[in-house]
């Protein structure tokens, strides 16, 4: 999960916080992950051409406790480079705070990146990477407007670091419609169709060496593609 499944971040994340106390149900959930994998042991992160950037997400009130659950995943080259699936540190009093202490969070580690490439001479890729979309106008709207301050005064101050970064131009936020939000992927149990989707959107998928073999097993047909391991002749 930490080097090259993100897809499963979620879900090991859920299951890790019962470890201490663990049960039949949470047997019975780890097995659903090495099934999972199991099915999807192919699958490697692809890079090629595609988005480069951030996106965050959070899910208001999903833990046990009422805390919110927040993600991020950041993209280079249309693959998945750093992701993270985490309970937020406090009780968020509205679905724009949760999404605040997410977003947050993304540009910290927007920023982190941005850093670590600039340092390695990819200059124009550090800037691209502060680029970083969040799928709620309000939260974007706290990071720009003043006015919004007597609403959301109540947030820890370490939250509002984010608009000196906004302001200043070293990160640009943009809005991303939820059905598009590939970080939904790491704050909530989803759908299949719209699971695998987000999956894709990670750059996840069957590796080269896969479709050679499949290629080879298909008796020298012509094929165009995989989907789910099978080849698409």
């Amino acid at each position: 999960m930490i080097g090259t499944r993100p897809d499963i971040a979620f879900a090991v994340s859920a299951v890790s916080q019962h470890s201490s106390n663990p049960g039949p149900a949470l047997w019975t959930a780890v097995r659903r992950i090495f099934r999972y994998l199991a099915g999807t042991q192919t699958f490697d992160i692809l890079y090629g051409s595609g988005y480069r950037g951030g996106y965050t997400d959070a899910d208001w009130g999903a833990g046990e406790d009422r805390k919110s659950i927040g993600g991020y995943a950041f993209m280079m080259n249309g693959g998945a480079v750093s992701w993270a699936s985490r309970k937020q540190g406090s009780v968020a009093l509205s679905s724009t705070e949760a999404e605040y202490m997410a977003l947050t969070q993304g540009v910290k580690e927007s920023l982190w990146l941005g850093e670590l490439l600039e340092g390695l001479g990819a200059l124009k890729h550090g800037k691209e990477i502060r680029k970083v979309q969040c799928d709620n106008q309000a939260a974007i709207a706290v990071t720009k407007n003043p006015e919004y301050h007597a609403d959301t005064k109540h947030i820890d101050i370490q939250y509002h670091f984010i608009r000196e970064h906004v302001n200043s131009g070293g990160i640009v936020l943009f809005y991303c419609p939820t059905h598009a939000m590939t970080a939904d992927i790491f704050t909530k149990l989803l759908p299949r169709p719209q699971f695998e989707k987000h999956v894709l959107g990670l750059g996840l998928g069957p590796g080269p060496s896969t479709e050679t073999e499949a290629g080879q097993e298909a008796g020298g047909k012509n094929c165009a593609g995989m989907i789910r391991g099978e080849a698409v002749c």
